[in-house]
């Protein structure tokens, strides 16, 4: 994916390898472990669960310096694929429930998301509140384009409600889930292993970037270009404290912003008025 600071129930592992790894089990759910994310993952982590509350950062390495306090546990490589699976429920977001295919009972509001190891399972508030924010978009023959598409779980809710969608990314494992669950979900979309900069010259009615702040910031520019006239953003991961900061960045790029603060993260809409 583009750049994934602040997320959470992200695996770097490879599922059915046994590696001895440790756990690093946190007195905070995986919303507070996601501020604190950056840290993690220069620590090595690879891979975070959440049970009963509670977080549990994984790392195939004990790192010489904990960057969270917390009770470490070594435990085995299948042991926490297997824990960061059974943590993984249903969640309605909109008029969707987001549930992985283990769980499916095919019913019609299903978003039927297999993570691999890429972002974006709905259990996270920046996807939820993307996804509402989908939800109250006219969507039927118009074009969309989801930036660091992930798990495509927005690409896949666009195209569920009727739109043309291209989704990105960087990562060829989140490209590679997202074709997954495209297929899955049995609808089209086209899945590029690029960044933004690359499609330059082709627009969309609404463009969806669900990244961070650091990375809506430097991409303000590319966004505002991607957007038709009279197009709609929706920008998530931006943490409450950042919020102006990237409303600001918006905004000189020649976007009339919006911002909604949820608990921890803002949803951002953006609006690319005509001449």
């Amino acid at each position: 994916m583009d750049v994934r600071g602040g997320r959470a129930q992200r695996t770097t592992g490879r599922p059915g390898l046994i590696l001895p790894v440790w756990a690093l089990h946190l007195d905070a759910d995986l919303d507070e472990a996601n501020l604190a994310w950056a840290a993690l993952t220069a620590a090595g982590m690879v891979g975070a669960a959440e049970v009963d509350g509670r977080a549990a950062v994984y790392f195939a390495q004990r790192p010489t310096a904990a960057p969270l306090p917390g009770r470490w546990e070594r435990v085995a490589d299948r042991d926490w694929h297997e824990r960061w699976r059974a943590g993984l429920t249903p969640v309605r977001a909109g008029r969707w429930t987001v549930t992985p295919p283990w769980l499916s009972t095919a019913a019609a509001d299903e978003l039927i998301i297999d993570p691999g190891q890429a972002f974006g399972t709905g259990d996270h508030e920046t996807t939820r509140q993307s996804l509402d924010a989908l939800d109250g978009v006219a969507l039927p023959e118009r074009t969309v384009l989801d930036v660091g598409t992930g798990t495509g779980v927005l690409a896949i809710a666009a195209a569920r409600g009727g739109a043309w969608v291209t989704a990105i990314d960087i990562d060829p494992l989140a490209v590679a889930a997202a074709r997954d669950n495209a297929h899955r979900n049995g609808v089209t979309i086209e899945v590029l292993a690029v960044g933004i900069d690359d499609l330059a010259g082709r627009t969309f009615d609404v463009v969806v970037a669900n990244l961070d702040s650091a990375t809506l910031i430097a991409s303000a520019p590319a966004l505002q270009a991607a957007l038709a006239v009279d197009g709609l953003l929706i920008a998530g991961g931006v943490s409450n404290v950042r919020g102006d900061e990237v409303c600001a960045a918006l905004e000189r790029s020649g976007l009339r912003v919006q911002r909604a603060a949820g608990t921890e993260w803002s949803l951002l809409r953006g609006e690319r008025a005509g001449p």
